[in-house]
């Protein structure tokens, strides 16, 4: 009969952590909301790898809209024709931060960091601003990433 061994530690694979899950599954969303395989999204698309193109028409005025942007969570705002968008993970941890109508704030729910509403560092443990990711408004639509 033969005997099994235990496996050395190199040998067993490292286990997947929650963030690294969730930013497989964001990025599988990504997938679909870039449009792969769809008009307008498809190899005919002017889009590169990690880009999205959102309507404008999906984009109502000052309403924080939030996409999946390469993995990631991304918060577009639209002002008139122009768009901006930022990105929407602590500059800590990397944890989603929130916004919060009645404090107009973004805050991070892992250790309670504050951002304005442009972003920038309010409270807490975050060493920078909430970045910006860049948008291309044209044709009816913002391309985002």
């Amino acid at each position: 009969m033969r005997r099994l061994r235990e496996p050395r530690p190199e040998e067993v694979p490292a286990a997947l952590d929650r963030r690294q899950i969730l930013g497989a599954v964001a990025g599988w969303i990504a997938v679909g909301l870039s449009g792969a395989g769809c008009p307008g999204g498809g190899p005919e698309s002017p889009l590169k790898p990690g880009q999205i193109a959102v309507p404008l028409e999906d984009l109502r005025p000052g309403v924080r809209t939030v996409v999946v942007v390469a993995g990631n969570p991304v918060e577009l705002v639209r002002s008139g024709d122009a768009v901006t968008a930022r990105m929407l993970r602590c500059t800590h941890l990397g944890c989603v931060v929130r916004w919060r109508q009645a404090e107009h704030a973004y805050v991070c729910p892992c250790h309670e960091g504050r951002y304005d509403e442009a972003g920038n560092v309010l409270a807490g443990p975050p060493p920078l601003p909430l970045r910006s990711v860049p948008v291309l408004v044209a044709g009816g639509r913002a391309v985002v990433g």
